[in-house]
Parts: structure tokens; C-alpha cells; sequence
């Protein structure tokens, strides 16, 4: 049922950042997630993109999924920004994807912008650290 979840999650995450890029516009990076209730939630930070790094929405959505998982109790939970895949540079949508076992997966989707559509590469999933469902001391 988790890998379900895991899925779940990526794709709304996947097919909500695409069409924003189909629709030619930028976005700050934003979550989801899957409450135990089963409740599909989407998350972002309030913060102005100008003024704003990448990094400061990141931090605040994994402050936020802490909070959700505290008050609700998160099973799932992801984001996604628009970004750089390391391997030879290119513009790539990037995911960190949580398990509430512990379990933390990148997910890199390289793609390139056509005349009419969105050019998506294979992702690459690597395995990496948790930083939503950690025990905060």
C-alpha cells in the first residue's frame, strides 16, 4: 500500500508541475502528500519568488509536512522543483519523495521545451536521505 502512495504522490506532483510548464508559466516549488485518513493534501510556502530562493521554499514545505505529519499523520509526502540534473546539466524537474517508513527517493526528469509541448527524458531515482520522517530531537 505504501509504494501505492509513493506513486500516487509523484504522479499528482509530476502532472501538476507539467501543466504549469505547458502553460509556459515558472513555479516556486510545492508539495503533496497522503494523510493516514487518506486524504490527498497540496502544500506550498508563502513566500514571494522574487525574494525568495528555491531553498527557502524547500525548507519551509519540509517544516510543513512535519507539522501535517504531527497534527494528522502523514503516510506520503513529496515535492518538486524546477531544477538541474546534475549528470550534464539540463533542465530537469526534481523530486524528493517520502515514504513514512523512513524511505526517501529522488526522482530527476530531465526535459526540454519544444515548439507546442514539453520534451520529458527517463527519470533517474536514486535513493537518498530522509528529511520529512525523521525522529526531530
Amino acid at each position: 500500500m505504501l509504494q501505492q502512495h509513493l506513486q500516487e504522490t509523484y504522479q499528482y506532483l509530476f502532472d501538476t508541475a507539467h501543466r504549469a510548464l505547458r502553460e509556459g508559466t515558472s513555479f516556486a516549488p510545492f508539495g503533496a502528500g497522503i494523510r493516514k485518513s487518506g486524504e490527498q493534501i497540496h502544500t506550498n510556502v508563502d513566500l514571494a519568488i522574487e525574494q525568495s530562493a528555491p531553498a527557502d521554499h524547500i525548507s519551509g514545505l519540509i517544516a510543513g509536512f512535519r507539522a501535517d505529519d504531527g497534527e494528522h499523520g502523514l503516510i506520503a509526502a513529496g515535492l518538486v522543483f524546477d531544477g538541474r540534473a546534475s549528470s550534464d546539466d539540463a533542465t530537469a524537474l526534481c523530486f524528493h519523495i517520502e515514504g513514512a517508513n523512513g524511505r526517501a527517493v529522488e526522482v530527476i526528469v530531465p526535459y526540454a521545451r519544444l515548439v507546442t509541448e514539453i520534451a520529458f527524458d527517463a527519470p533517474v531515482v536514486s535513493e537518498v536521505q530522509p528529511e520529512i520522517f525523521i525522529d526531530v530531537m
